[in-house]
Order: C-alpha cells, then sequence, then structure tokens
C-alpha cells in the first residue's frame, strides 16, 4: 500500500446533501488540494429519520460530489445481525428521549446491548479503514445522539486504528449542531444532563470542535474535554464566472431578486419569504415603484413532498405564480466545475437579497448568510436564537425579523417596510454588502482549512 493521505468523511446527517456534506465537501476540496484522496460515507447506515437506513446509494448519490469524493460505506456492505432501525429507535426511546420509561436495570441491559453491536460494528469501520489506506478521518456531527451505537463504534475503531498504525492525531471531530441547540422545542434528545449521549473522550487521536464560541463552551464544560472552535468558511475570492439565472425566469436588471436556498421543510419557514415577497410588491405598486420583487428558491422538492405541496399551494392562493419560482436543488460550482448546470453561486449572482428566515431554534450557523457575504450581497434573516452568536456580534449589518421561541409567526409590518428600506434603495445595499464582506473576510475564509491536518 502507498503512504498517499487518504481522508474519510462520516456524516451522521443521512442525506447526500445538506449543509453538513457541503461543509464537508469544502474541507475535502482543500485537503484533495493539497494531495489528499477523500471518501465519504454518507451516513445511511447511521440515521433512520431521512428513510434512508441501509438503502443503497444511488449513482445520482455516488456522483453527487463530482470528483471531492468517493462515496463509501464505512461499515462495509451488507446487512449486521442485531443493528436494525428498530434496535436504534428502541435504544433512542429507552436511553435518549425518555419517551419509553424504564427501570435503571433495563437501561442499564440495554446500554449492555449497545456496546455488544457497537464493538461489531467497530470492527467492519477498522477493516473499511484498513482497505482504503485509510490516513485521516472526519466526523461529521457525531455526537448529537441521533445513533449512539454507531458514536460508540466509532469511538471503539478510532481507538483501535489509532493503536494498530501508531497514530498521533488523525481524527477531526465536528460537531455542527449539539442537543441544546437543536430541535429543543420537541424534545427529540431528552433533556440535562442527557445521561446516554456519548461525550467527547480524551484522547490524543482526536481534535474536537464545534462551529462558535457558546458551542465549544458548552460542549467542554458538560464533557470535560477541550473544544476548539472551527467556524463554517466561504470562497471570498470570487474569480469564477457565473451564469445570469434573470432572463429564464423574465426577470429585468431593474428587478429585485430575492434568493432563498434551504432544504425544503417546515422547520425552514419559506411561506415567510412567500408572504414577504407578496407585501414587498404591494409596496411597490402602493409606491409607484417600477421594480417587481422575485422570490427563486433553491432545494431538493421530493425531502418532504407534503410540505412542497403546501408551498405551492401558498404560492397559488397569493396570486404569485409570477414572482416566486422553485428551481430545485442547485450544487455548489466547487464541486459541480462542468459549467453546463446552474450553480448555488451562479444564484447568489444574480440575486440582490439572500433571505435567510429560519425558525428560532433550529439552525445554529446560517451557511446562506455567510454565503451571501463571501458574494458581497444584503441578506435578511430572522433573529434565530443563535444569529448573534455567529454573525451579530462581529458587527454585519442586516434587516433581522424579530422571533423568540414562543413568537415564531410571519413578518410584521415593521419588518416588511424595513426589507422594502433595502429593496427600494440600491446604493444602501451595496453599502451593506460592502461593509459585511469586509469583515467577512477576516473571520469566515476559506483560508483557515489550510491549518487542517496541518498540511
Amino acid at each position: 500500500m502507498d503512504v498517499k493521505n487518504r481522508a474519510i468523511f462520516i456524516s451522521f446527517d443521512g442525506v447526500a446533501v445538506s449543509g453538513i456534506t457541503v461543509e464537508a465537501a469544502k474541507l475535502a476540496s482543500c485537503l484533495n488540494q493539497r494531495g489528499f484522496e477523500s471518501f465519504i460515507d454518507l451516513g445511511f447506515d447511521i440515521k433512520i429519520d431521512k428513510g434512508n437506513f441501509g438503502r443503497p446509494y444511488t449513482q445520482k448519490e455516488k456522483s453527487a460530489f463530482g470528483q471531492i469524493f468517493t462515496v463509501v460505506r464505512a461499515t462495509g456492505e451488507g446487512e449486521l445481525p442485531g443493528y436494525t432501525p428498530y434496535f436504534i429507535e428502541d435504544v433512542n426511546n429507552l436511553l435518549i428521549n425518555g419517551s419509553i420509561p424504564s427501570s435503571e436495570e433495563k437501561k442499564a441491559r440495554k446500554l449492555a446491548d449497545v456496546h455488544v453491536v457497537a464493538d461489531a460494528l467497530s470492527e467492519r469501520i477498522v477493516a473499511t479503514w484498513r482497505e482504503l489506506g485509510i490516513t485521516h478521518v472526519v466526523v461529521e456531527n457525531g455526537t448529537l445522539p441521533e445513533n449512539i451505537v454507531y458514536t460508540h463504534a466509532l469511538y471503539k475503531a478510532i481507538a483501535a486504528y489509532g493503536e494498530e498504525n501508531g497514530l498521533g492525531c488523525f481524527v477531526l471531530w465536528r460537531d455542527h449542531d449539539l442537543m441544546w441547540n437543536s430541535e429543543t422545542a420537541c424534545g427529540k434528545y431528552g433533556g440535562e444532563p442527557w445521561p446516554y449521549a456519548v461525550k467527547p473522550i480524551p484522547t490524543k487521536y482526536i481534535n474536537y470542535v464545534t462551529l462558535n464560541d457558546a458551542l465549544a463552551s458548552k460542549l467542554s464544560e458538560w464533557s470535560g474535554v477541550n473544544i476548539d472552535v472551527m467556524r463554517n468558511c466561504y470562497c471570498f475570492e470570487g474569480d469564477k464566472k457565473r451564469k445570469s439565472l434573470r432572463p429564464e425566469f423574465g426577470i429585468s436588471e431593474n428587478d429585485i431578486l430575492i434568493a432563498r436556498t434551504t432544504r425544503l421543510v417546515p422547520v425552514k419557514r419559506l411561506e415567510r419569504d412567500i408572504y414577504l415577497t407578496k407585501k414587498l410588491n404591494e409596496l411597490c405598486v402602493k409606491n409607484n415603484k417600477e421594480p417587481c420583487v422575485y422570490l427563486i428558491i433553491a432545494g431538493g422538492e421530493q425531502e418532504d413532498a407534503r410540505y412542497f405541496r403546501y408551498l405551492k399551494d401558498y404560492v397559488s392562493e397569493l396570486g404569485m405564480e409570477r414572482f416566486v419560482h422553485f428551481i430545485g436543488a442547485l450544487q455548489h460550482d466547487f464541486i459541480d466545475e462542468s459549467g453546463d448546470a446552474y450553480t448555488v453561486q451562479d444564484l447568489y449572482e444574480s440575486c440582490d437579497i439572500v433571505s435567510f428566515l429560519t425558525s428560532y431554534d433550529y439552525d445554529s450557523y446560517g451557511n446562506p448568510i455567510g454565503e451571501a457575504i463571501s458574494h458581497q450581497r444584503c441578506y435578511i434573516a430572522t433573529h434565530y436564537e443563535y444569529y448573534d452568536e455567529v454573525y451579530g456580534q462581529y458587527g454585519f449589518q442586516t434587516e433581522l425579523m424579530t422571533i423568540s421561541a414562543d413568537q415564531d409567526g410571519w413578518p410584521d409590518d415593521d419588518f416588511v417596510q424595513r426589507v422594502y428600506g433595502l429593496v427600494a434603495d440600491k446604493s444602501k445595499r451595496e453599502f451593506i454588502a460592502k461593509h459585511n464582506f469586509h469583515i467577512g473576510e477576516k473571520l469566515i475564509s476559506n483560508k483557515i482549512f489550510g491549518h487542517v491536518f496541518n498540511v
């Protein structure tokens, strides 16, 4: 076996394309430029609530990342006896969310079963790493207790593989979401102190990172382990030629285009964007302003077909078919370099404003905001729980929609008027975009990736 560096990314997200796998692809692209070969496990054998557990990858999923990744399964092919969605769900209900009341004795027996299955899983993981000649591992979102069986298996595999090969620090463990900032309203992951969630362990093999100081501080306090901060990062160079989407949708250069790039699921609250677009157009008419306001929504339409139908029906109900366009999922241009299809970057380049009107307690980062900043575009956003921690404290300028855990509804008249102020004032948009760009260059540029794994 040659000594080329080979990294395997293991995503706990359970879908091919998501914010987490895009961040993984950014890092892998940087590593590949430094001589690495990169693989990714999409988490189809980890997460059970996305409907993909155990399903073979489609050709589309295998090719979703172009030349950046080879898509693999870290546990190999074939079922593992006892490792089933039913078993994982039972573990979650007994040990994580507590939806099945159980005695301490029953919980102890279930935890013992977890370790038996995790031991077998870890052996398969190590065998895959050996076969691929893996030198580095990146775990994406492994602490959130979606599947503690797999998390235990990973820790066992890391220890065994590290000892077997005499390795130093060869794992980057990056937590994007944690129990205290993800779906807290529904109690999906139970409550503090999360006794059966797997805490980061002190080991020479792993460098733990999370996305912001608040998450790092609380994770360190909970686990007793040092946690570094590694922000999501974006390309600020802007040296690629972009294609405009405006002509295809009959949008003139004088019209205002709002872009929303996201998963089409209820927690992303896309109905707010549709409502806002309606209200902005009404104000344009009222004030005899020339531009119309258009909304283009880019996101996979199959993840939640019922919600997608609701959004389409809502557009029709408001009579907004001319102004609201769903264009399906777009790839990032650092993944699809063919230049044939529209990319996320093409949409950002075509738009005037990027929107991120997400729910209060769902997002711990907010990638579309960072992408807007790096493209020198204004953004609008809700004042979601982690907005100040990620962006607000650094002086980025925007118009924020006030929300809270208890008040997470529709845009009010004040917010609509403030956004209209951006719509009607091009010089204001340009000033804000440049201001934010200069801050972002120092804070969230992808140059930070050059320090990962010291390569």
